[in-house]
């Protein structure tokens, strides 16, 4: 019993970690152009993630824009370029569907 208890411990700790991963980078990688809410800069079109169009996005869609640059291919936004992970990715597409909730 006591086992199980560590291992579930364990368990939710290693998701609160993820969490604050993925807040980290989403600060290291994302907010200069989408803001600490998601709500992006008026200069910058497509900056967004609060818009009902970037809501709409599948989660496919929404991955491949982080990890791709999505349909406009910016360069500066292509993560997978730069070293990040598909589970950092899919960390990341977490965030922004919990930025999009509030």
């Amino acid at each position: 019993m006591k086992l199980q208890l560590a291992i579930a411990t364990l368990l939710i700790g290693a998701g609160t970690l993820c969490a604050e991963d993925a807040a980290a980078l989403y600060k290291t990688k994302c907010f200069g152009c989408h803001g600490a809410t998601g709500a992006g800069k008026p200069a910058l079109a497509g900056s967004n993630l609060l818009t009902p169009e970037a809501k709409k996005l599948t989660d496919a869609e929404m991955k491949a824009a982080i990890a791709e640059g999505g349909k406009k291919a910016k360069a500066a936004h292509a993560f997978a370029k730069k070293g990040v992970t598909a589970a950092q990715v899919d960390s990341l597409l977490a965030y922004v569907r919990g930025l999009q909730k509030k």
